[in-house]
């Protein structure tokens, strides 16, 4: 049989060898940046990955699947600390660099997935309950509605008054660091905030009316106070542009986050807070552990609040001054019967 030899110019130049010339300058560039957080043990390399206990299952997946996926894939052998030693890492080990950087990346992009299913933990609220003058009309109104007898409302759905306030952004920190990190991002929004020209007018909230969350008064789960002027709006949406940008940049929220909680315009760009004070919720209702904030499974319970909103309505909690923004855990409480704050950050001088 005859065939033709073909000739190719050794100087000719592939363009997907170009293509891998540069992938690999790129690959030897991360190594560089990384390699300070590398060690090297017997044959092996071994990374240290931050990341929080909770997501340990996640990585391990049921009867050790994903690990061993993952394993597979990257070729690193990942080492997760026991449940009861709480470790708020794993460590990734691997004879190249480059099986570490691949096994890091592909848990990093499982852990975004899957932290949609963690609890939120920790939420971010402005303060009303400080304010005893709006403390007493808040426990006023809840007596005379109670007095009425309406179906399907009893004081066991009412917000205590101690525990008042608006509601900036709900939380997923999930590690020590993580709630460290969010300190150090609101002692950035501190200065920031201090620096703008707004810092020296007081902040103050006119409370008045009842809103509910949907269009149907005839079947309602949440029912609330606020301050609809577009002053007030603009002020607390400027300053929570603010925070959700340093929130982002040190991986503390994701705009999906901040897009699920709706908290920003249906284009993402910019936030657009609903201000509101919870007067009375059921999630609240006589089955929840002390009132807490907690999802229980199943259909929410609902009232009729038509008559209600007709004959309390007009309802003035009067005005309040928005003194602080406040970092706290949904189970701590402080002395006071507000949530205990880890950070502060004044609002205005």
């Amino acid at each position: 049989s005859y065939y033709r030899k073909l000739v190719v110019n050794e100087n000719l130049k592939f363009k997907c060898e170009e293509d891998r010339r540069y992938y690999e300058e790129d690959e030897e560039e991360e190594i560089r940046e990384l390699d300070d957080q590398m060690t090297y043990e017997g044959d092996e390399w071994m990374l240290r990955m931050e990341i929080a206990a909770v997501f340990h299952k996640f990585i391990v997946g049921s009867r050790a699947r994903n690990k061993q996926k993952l394993e597979m894939e990257s070729g690193a052998t990942i080492v997760v600390p026991k449940r009861e030693e709480m470790e708020d890492a794993i460590y990734l080990k691997a004879r190249q660099k480059q099986q570490i950087y691949s096994c890091k990346a592909m848990i990093e992009l499982l852990c975004e997935k899957e932290e949609s299913k963690l609890e939120y933990t920790h939420f971010i609220s402005v303060p009303l309950a400080y304010d005893q003058k709006f403390r007493m009309l808040v426990d006023t109104f809840r007596e005379d509605v109670v007095l009425q007898r309406f179906e399907g409302i009893d004081s066991s759905i009412f917000m205590p008054s101690k525990r008042m306030h608006f509601t900036l952004c709900m939380l997923k920190l999930h590690s020590h660091a993580q709630v460290e990190e969010m300190k150090q991002a609101l002692a950035d929004l501190a200065a920031r905030l201090a620096a703008t020209s707004d810092f020296g007018k007081p902040l103050i909230a006119h409370m008045k009316g009842l809103h509910i969350m949907t269009d149907d008064p005839t079947n309602v789960n949440v029912l609330f106070t606020t301050d609809r002027s577009h002053e007030l709006q603009n002020r607390m949406n400027a300053l929570s542009d603010m925070m959700f940008e340093l929130l982002k940049a040190r991986n503390l929220v994701s705009a999906a986050g901040l897009m699920s909680q709706r908290l920003l315009s249906s284009d993402g760009a910019h936030a657009e807070v609903k201000l509101h004070a919870t007067l009375m919720n059921t999630k609240y209702g006589r089955s929840s552990r002390d009132g807490r904030f907690e999802e229980r499974s199943g259909e929410r319970e609902t009232f009729d609040a038509s008559i209600l909103m007709e004959r309390f309505g007009q309802v003035d909690f009067g005005s309040v001054l928005l003194k602080e923004l406040q970092l706290s855990s949904l189970d701590e409480m402080g002395d006071e019967g507000y949530y205990r704050a880890l950070a502060k950050v004044p609002l205005s001088s």
